[in-house]
């Protein structure tokens, strides 16, 4: 018999119940610990059996590939395969050439690890193309464009000057289709275009191409070059003063008007005397009524000296101007003036004394307006 104040060296029935318990259990931690490894390299093995000659999935890593101009699809291929976007060059350019005789340059967004399906599809569908929109407002002039290209498009001034001088030293050869005189205004159109980089915003020359190759659409469409001809004026003259009429007026409803305006002044010999365009040979805007000096200043675009149109359009003329340009109204209208600022509101006059009551009313505007008419 054993004193009740010394422990037993037998470990209680529980107590060895207990172990045996947690002696199964980390033995059974470990086996699965074991299936689990064994099972995920036999997944491993299998996905890399599965995926032997294609990835298979929705792909890994977001990646951005480069198309440059003049690639084919099994250059492509090679360089899909070079990022591991696929597996299989042979069987991307297989499915590419089911979509698309040839891919489009730029940049696109696509993943790693893709099947060679699913890659040819991302790759003709636009969605995927990385963009920037590059906006030119109606009525904007060229050297206004030069901000947002190189802020926005990482262009240089001496690149855009160098584009330029390109363009005007051989203009057919960026589809430039209507005589310049030493300025780009009047021969590219405003408009919202789609820039795909790095390609379309590397050299200025093709962002102007751009805008000249839908000028030249807008003009084919609205037939502008026959009616300017029935009109007895050339293309670029209809098109200087589609570029008046983009500056005077705001509203679609004048601008037809105007145009008949403008025509009947030269038409009679009268000195055209329009702010819009001194202030473009001063290179300034705005709507201050001009002041002596300004009008003193002996530009090529001072139509207070100097008779006819200007030698250039002064603005890039919008759809409607173009269009006002040769489908000028009839009448005998002379004289217009813009009465009210913020609505564009505009009046017009056959005689000098019709017109001075419509500028009284503009000067009336103008001193309950000073902020706007200064």
């Amino acid at each position: 018999m054993t004193d009740d104040n010394e422990k037993s060296w037998i470990a209680p029935e529980s107590t060895r119940r207990a172990r045996s318990a947690i002696a199964v259990s980390l033995s059974f931690i470990v086996l699965l610990a074991g299936v689990a490894v064994v099972g995920w390299k036999g997944f491993s093995f299998y996905m890399d059996w599965r995926q032997k000659d294609d990835y298979i999935g929705k792909g890994d890593q977001e990646i951005q590939f480069i198309v440059h101009p003049g690639d084919g699809w099994a250059v492509v291929a090679d360089g899909l395969l070079g990022m591991d976007i696929i597996r299989d060059p042979g069987m991307f350019e297989r499915e590419a050439l089911k979509l698309s005789d040839g891919p489009f340059a730029g940049t696109w967004k696509l993943k790693t690890k893709l099947p060679a399906k699913t890659a040819a599809q991302m790759l003709t569908d636009r969605e995927n193309q990385v963009f920037v929109r590059f906006t030119v407002k109606e009525g904007t002039r060229q050297a206004d464009m030069y901000a947002f290209m190189t802020k926005e498009l990482g262009m240089t001034q001496p690149q855009i000057d160098a584009a330029i001088e390109a363009i005007l030293a051989d203009p057919t050869a960026y589809d430039v289709m209507v005589p310049v005189n030493g300025r780009l205004e009047g021969v590219l159109f405003p408009d919202t275009y789609l820039l795909y980089p790095p390609m379309d915003t590397e050299d200025p020359a093709l962002v102007f191409q751009r805008m000249a190759q839908e000028f030249n659409t807008v003009l084919k469409d609205i037939n502008f070059e026959k009616k300017a001809k029935a009109l007895g004026v050339s293309t670029y003259d209809a098109i200087i003063i589609a570029s008046i009429i983009e500056a005077e007026v705001n509203q679609d409803q004048y601008r037809p008007d105007v145009a008949q305006a403008i025509y009947n002044r030269l038409n009679s010999g009268m000195i055209l005397q329009i702010d819009t365009i001194v202030n473009y040979g001063l290179d300034r805007s705005g709507y201050a009524n001009l002041d002596n000096h300004a009008l003193n200043t002996d530009t090529p675009y001072n139509t207070y000296m100097h008779k006819g149109l200007p030698p250039t359009p002064i603005s890039l003329p919008s759809r409607a101007s173009l269009e006002a340009a040769v489908n000028p109204t009839e009448g005998k209208l002379l004289y217009w003036c813009a009465v009210n600022l913020e609505t564009g509101e505009t009046r017009f006059a056959e005689t000098v004394e019709q017109h001075d009551v419509n500028r009284q009313i503009y000067q009336q505007w103008c001193r309950d307006h000073p902020d706007i008419c200064q």
